[in-house]
Order: C-alpha cells, then structure tokens, then sequence
C-alpha cells in the first residue's frame, strides 16, 4: 500500500508540472485565432480562454487545460 502511496505522489508531483507548461501554449494558440478572426463562437471562446487563464494562474493547472482544450474546440481548432 506505501508503494502505492509513494507511487500516486510522484506522478502527481511530476505531471502537474508538465500540464502547467502545455497551458501558455493553448492560450497562445487561442489567442492567434482570436487574432485573425477565424474563430468560431469568439465571444464564448474569449471568455473561456480569460477562465483558463485564470486557473493557469491560480494553479489550477488540470483544470485549465479542461477549460482550454473546450475553447479550442468550440473555436473550431
């Protein structure tokens, strides 16, 4: 059990790193289609990229990934 224990803690401490670093990039993504006016449901899009954004910055890092990947998607990306 205390390897299991052990276990889910390492990968816990070492993937929300790696989910920090992916949340810059979807913003960036976002923001370029935002830019060029090619994105579909922009005002929708907009508001979810600012709420991932936020969770990026609070460290909510899983869940602004959630949020970021459903912008890209309603976007059209």
């Amino acid at each position: 059990m205390l390897k299991i224990i052990t276990l889910f803690a390492a990968v816990m401490m070492f993937s929300t790193p790696a989910l920090a670093g992916s949340c810059p990039a979807k913003i960036a993504a976002i923001d370029a289609v935002l830019a060029s006016g090619s994105a579909k449901n922009a005002e929708a899009v907009k508001k979810m990229r600012d709420e991932g954004e936020a969770l990026h910055k609070s460290g909510g890092h899983a869940a602004s990934v959630k949020v970021l990947k459903e912008a890209m998607k309603l976007a059209g990306m």
